[in-house]
This record gives C-alpha cells, structure tokens and sequence, in this order.
C-alpha cells in the first residue's frame, strides 16, 4: 500500500475547534505537521500557538489565504443538524451544501493535494438493514442533513475527475468521547454521560431499541489521518465500529460504569430515525488500512472519566 508523508505539510482543519476538530489537530500534530486551523470560533488554549483563522468558511479571500501552500484540507464545517435541517430545505442548501462545495473549489484552485470531507454515515443511507451497509449499498436519507452530505459527495467527485485535487469523503457512524458535549442535538453518548453525572431527566426518543453504530474518536482522528496518507484512497468510505448497540443498552452500560441510574424519559420515535444502522467497514480495511482500535467498552470508561472530571 503505497503512502506519502506528511511529516512537514501544511494540514488546514476547517472546524479545527470543534468536538472532532480538536482530536482531529491532535493526531497530525503528532505526525509533525503543520497544523492550522479555520474556525469560526477563537482557539482553545491549547491551540493558541497555532496559526488560526478566526472566521466563516464563506469568507473567500480567508479561505483562499488558510488554504494557500496547504498540502490537505480536512473539512469539518457543519452549520447543519440531523433533526432540524428539513424546516427549510432552501437555507439548508445554501448554509451547507453551498458553503461546501464552494469551499472545494477554492482549494482545488489553490492545488491543494487531497481535500477530506466529514460526512455521515448515519444519514446518507437512510433505512434500516439487518446486514451491514457498505458503500456500494443504496443511498435514500430520509432528512435533509443526509441529501445535503450525500450531495456534497456527489460534487466533491465531480471536482476530483476534472481537477488535480484528490477527494476523499468519510462516512462517519457515531463519534462519542472525550471532549464532546452534549449541545445542538447531537451526541447520544455525551447526553447520557451528562444527565448521568448532572442526577437530570434524560429524553429518548423512542423505546431505546434502535441500533446504533459508535465509534470513538481517536478511531475517527486516526481514519482522517489514514486518508490524508493513503496514496490510493478510495472517494468514499465507511468509517464506523461494525457493530450495533441499542440505545438502551448503551444507557444501561454508562449506569454501570457510573454507578447511578439515569433518570429516561422516552417520548415517540421520530420518523427521521431508522430502526438499525451499522456501516461495513471492509473497504477502510483494505484501502486505508484502518481499523478502530478502541473497543466500546474501553471508550466507554475513558469518556466516563472526562466527564467526572469535568462535572467537579
């Protein structure tokens, strides 16, 4: 499997502060790269001694100057959510698809090398499967966030067969751990985690037995960092643990581990949400050479522990 090196390159995070950002950042740091960052919110701390570009992904001229001499671009803007994303489907257009695409294009007119793109893979297929989806399965979302990260698949592939950058789109499950809080709606794990440690009611939308795919996120950090080195990547793969949980149980699984009982309203299932979503992972395997290495239980325990400390 032939790779390239990045020791040395510049690697620009778009949402380099956020939840995935931060852990993304981390894990090239750690590869000696140069690491910048675009967000629209100032860095952390721990970020302040990199070059960072405070400001929206739609303000070309600052995009065009964080992407200059930028060897890979790892694109993690998202002013989009899951569960609202359909009350305007016209707004969801132009704040995600848009924004985007028109990103993408700036960097392949800047020659950056590879451009990575965070996309969903509990949306963009859209129905349940006993069998484990994989990238050649149908896609049919059944919310606007899915047909807007599907779409912008689509057009990152155009850009890919007609320009010298290369695309790589990751279909990403369930990201949870450290770090990740439980805001905009997103986050099953990081919610529970905080109703647990905060002794507050939690909502569920449903009975608790749909069947989820969670990935932690180092796994996630370490399948950007296999993408942007892979020589051969493949334009869209599938990033996710391959195995289901329900809901429930994942409740039941972070009593244990905290030692308290979480308080589970359960209101009516929601038409957006399918019954069970598990990604095939094979692909990942064979052309990135990546496979999770922290098993749930594990993550589990280490998120456990950043959210006992963050509650002192």
């Amino acid at each position: 499997m032939e790779t390239v090196s990045l020791r040395g390159k510049k690697i620009l995070v778009v949402g380099g502060n956020g939840f995935v950002g931060r852990h993304v950042v981390h894990g090239f740091l750690a590869q000696g790269c140069d690491v910048q960052i675009l967000d629209i919110t100032p860095p952390p701390k721990e970020f302040e001694h990199l070059v960072s570009f405070v400001g929206d992904v739609s303000d070309i001229s600052m995009l065009a100057a964080a992407t200059h001499s930028a060897d890979t671009v790892v694109f993690l803007a998202n002013s989009s959510l899951p569960g609202s994303a359909n009350t305007d489907l016209a707004g969801e257009v132009r704040a995600h698809v848009e924004r985007s695409v028109k990103a993408a294009e700036i960097c392949a007119a800047q020659s950056v090398r590879r451009f990575l793109f965070a996309s969903s893979g509990g949306t963009v297929y859209g129905y349940s499967s006993e069998q484990s989806l994989t990238e050649m399965d149908l896609t049919q979302p059944k919310n606007a966030y899915g047909v807007s990260k599907l779409t912008i698949e689509n057009y990152l592939r155009l850009i890919a067969a007609n320009t010298q950058m290369q695309t790589v789109c990751l279909r990403i499950s369930n990201p949870y751990g450290e770090g990740q809080r439980a805001v905009r709606g997103q986050g099953f794990i990081a919610a529970a985690m905080q109703h647990a440690v905060a002794g507050t009611q939690m909502a569920l939308w449903g009975d608790g037995s749909v069947e989820r795919d969670f990935i932690h996120i180092s796994d996630v950090a370490n399948a950007f960092l296999a993408a942007a080195t892979v020589e051969d990547a493949p334009l869209v793969v599938n990033i996710g643990s391959a195995e289901a949980r329900s809901l429930r149980d994942v409740v039941q699984s972070i009593e244990q581990i905290l030692e308290c009982n979480i308080d589970v309203a359960y209101e009516p299932g929601r038409t957006i949400d399918v019954k069970r979503n598990v990604l095939d992972i094979s692909l990942a395997a064979q052309k990135l050479d990546w496979r999770p290495s922290i098993s749930f239980d594990q993550g589990l325990i280490q998120t456990a522990n950043w959210w006992i400390k963050a509650a002192r």
